[in-house]
């Protein structure tokens, strides 16, 4: 959980300031007067709890379970950083996984063990983040290691892309520890609060949620709507594809090549151009070049195969992602993984020096791309700190290495193209012009 949508809170008092919501953006009445620390998140936890969900962790032993996670984050397991979900539900009141995604595999420890911050350090490499839990429940008025909790992946397919279609297991706290001093509780699947750099953070940044990535691309899904719609006005009971479906799958599929470069930490561009455009290629060098047939439009195939399937499934006048989402047939399962093997592959080429180039229907035109020193650097580059980019900071080009500045490059000269830059430590960073300026945010890397 790197990068954040930071608001900063008024930790003095027990309770959180009162919030309000603005065109999707989080303000706070009180700015942040210090660093923040377990203690300050307890509270603002327990402020915000959702009130249709009983929050069965008393404050002391919540303190002391942030208190013991953020100690045991500060440290490393012969090199490797600490990185765990500490499940704060009993042992007897998880469900047991009778099926696949169905519960959680529980292994008990026989005695249970205390919890500490060398405990928690010493677990971590057996329970990776993505897939198991270490639990942790209340025996003597003490929180006690139960023991830990096989998940499986599927909880992260909201983040990593993909369809979610694991019921929530769990309405008591999970802490997520991701580095050093970073936590976040969750409730059901939702951030409840978290520490990042210091300050009291209650949202992620997540481009993919803002207004103005969509808008990049809405000419595109025009378009494969259109199409859809000419092929459905055939039938007797045509069924349209909503805006939200068409986007989706895209947008799901650039997850999940995102998630793999970070993956693979070797670091990666994809660029996206709008080859609408007179100038499309100005100033990128494409090393390898890739012919324009079915293959390296594969994407668009498998679209419409999924449009197709989901229209078939319904008597429904249009259908959106929420239907796809829903549908658990085997055909759809495949087409999904068909799409996420076009994440891998995206994912290979960013190995290669040089970014990865896809157009904005996300065909492969090519990879080892060159961004041109030649072009024009812009003179200022700013920092978004919201997701639709309204609040910014000037930042400093000479604080960023060479992929970063080419992005910079990039966004300002094709102010309809989307650079997407992955560091070496997994930092991932979207770029765009936007109203001649060029812009990038900080996305929210882990859930």
């Amino acid at each position: 959980m790197r990068d954040l949508y930071t608001k900063s809170f008024d930790v003095a008092h027990p309770a959180a300031p009162a919030r309000e919501k603005t065109e999707g953006t989080i303000h706070t009445a009180a700015m942040h007067r210090g660093h923040a620390y377990p203690p300050d998140l307890a509270r603002y936890v327990e402020a915000h709890w959702p009130s249709e969900t009983p929050l069965r962790v008393p404050h002391d032993l919540l303190c002391e379970a942030l208190s013991v996670a953020f100690q045991a984050s500060l440290a490393a397991e012969e090199g490797r950083p600490v990185r765990f979900r500490l499940l704060l539900t009993p042992f007897d009141d998880l469900p047991e996984a009778g099926a696949p995604n169905a519960g959680v595999l529980r292994l008990r420890f026989d005695p249970s063990r205390s919890l500490h911050a060398d405990e928690l350090r010493r677990l971590s490499p057996s329970v990776p983040f993505e897939t198991a839990l270490i639990g942790a429940q209340v025996e003597g008025e003490k929180l006690r290691v139960w023991g830990m909790a096989h998940s499986g992946p599927a909880w992260l397919a909201p983040s990593w892309g993909g369809r979610s279609l694991v019921p929530n297991w769990t309405y008591d706290p999970i802490i997520h520890a991701t580095g050093p001093g970073q936590l976040a509780v969750r409730c059901a699947g939702t951030m409840v609060g978290g520490i990042e750099r210091g300050v009291l953070v209650d949202a992620l940044m997540d481009v993919f949620e803002s207004a103005w990535l969509p808008a990049l691309f809405a000419h595109e899904r025009d378009v494969v709507r259109a199409e859809h719609a000419a092929q459905q006005a055939k039938k007797s009971s045509p069924t349209l594809v909503e805006h939200s479906l068409v986007g989706r799958v895209g947008q799901q599929m650039l997850r999940r090549a995102i998630q793999l470069v970070r993956g693979a930490r070797h670091g990666g561009m994809i660029l996206v151009l709008d080859t609408g455009a007179s100038r499309s290629f100005d100033g990128v060098r494409l090393k390898y070049r890739l012919g324009q047939d079915e293959p390296s439009r594969r994407y668009r195939t498998l679209l419409f195969q999924i449009l197709d399937g989901v229209s078939a499934a319904t008597s429904k006048a249009s259908v959106g992602w929420s239907d796809f989402a829903a549908d658990a047939s085997a055909n759809l399962e495949l087409l999904e993984q068909s799409i996420f093997e076009l994440s891998r592959l995206i994912a290979n080429l960013t190995a290669v020096d040089g970014a990865v180039v896809l157009d904005k229907r996300f065909g492969l035109l090519g990879f080892g791309a060159e961004v041109s020193a030649e072009l024009p650097s812009p003179t200022c580059v700013w920092r978004a700190t919201d997701p639709e980019g309204r609040e910014r900071e000037p930042y400093g080009i000479e604080n960023v290495g060479t992929r970063h500045r080419a992005a910079y490059r990039f966004a300002n000269d094709h102010p309809q193209g989307l650079a997407i830059v992955v560091s070496h430590d997994g930092g991932v960073t979207f770029v765009a012009n936007r109203e001649g300026e060029v812009v990038f945010w900080e996305q929210s890397v882990s859930p």
